[in-house]
């Protein structure tokens, strides 16, 4: 058997969130999806921080179980846990998932998209190339790691650069405001 990469994650056409924990370190949290697609091929734009990732992270699964020269994801990460959900005016505290984080990373963005307007200029559209481009403006996660499946129980670790937990890390909204500001 091989692991079975989640889809839209996979996509080269989204921008694919993975989930942290903790602050002081903030860490890979284990719910976390990442992996290889099997489906589309890796893209440029990644390829330096994919092959960084592959041949310097230890405790890598054995890769007959991934697609080595698949699309990586997720792209960045956020948050995951100790979220409080309100549904039909009930809070329900302790909600976890990337489905947290996600929304998380997303209003992040549309805060970058605002101080680009406030300048006049245009929002970012796709980010995935900016996003590697820009690395150095996450805050990189070096511990942790998903866990694995029935296939093979441990999963990908997160490291230093891009991993298939974390990818390149959270979003450090100081230097990311710098980086979308120095775009045309």
């Amino acid at each position: 058997g091989q692991f079975v990469p989640m889809w839209p994650a996979g996509s080269p056409y989204v921008t694919a969130v993975g989930g942290t924990e903790g602050g002081s370190p903030e860490t890979a949290i284990s719910l976390s999806s990442g992996g290889f697609s099997n489906r589309y091929a890796q893209p440029s734009w990644q390829a330096s921080a994919v092959s960084n990732y592959l041949s310097t992270a230890s405790n890598l699964p054995p890769t007959s179980l991934f697609n080595i020269s698949g699309r990586g994801f997720p792209d960045i990460s956020a948050q995951a846990s100790g979220f409080v959900v309100v549904c039909n005016l009930i809070p329900n505290p302790g909600v976890a998932g990337t489905s947290c984080a996600t929304p998380t990373a997303a209003g992040v963005i549309s805060l970058l998209n605002d101080l680009r307007l406030q300048q006049g200029k245009s929002v970012l559209g796709f980010l995935n190339p900016f996003i590697y481009q820009n690395a150095d403006s996450f805050n990189d996660i070096t511990e942790g790691s998903n866990s694995g499946c029935s296939v093979h129980p441990d999963g990908f670790p997160a490291s230093k650069g891009w991993d298939a937990v974390t990818g390149v890390g959270t979003p450090n909204y100081k230097k990311l405001a710098q980086a979308v500001l120095r775009l045309p």
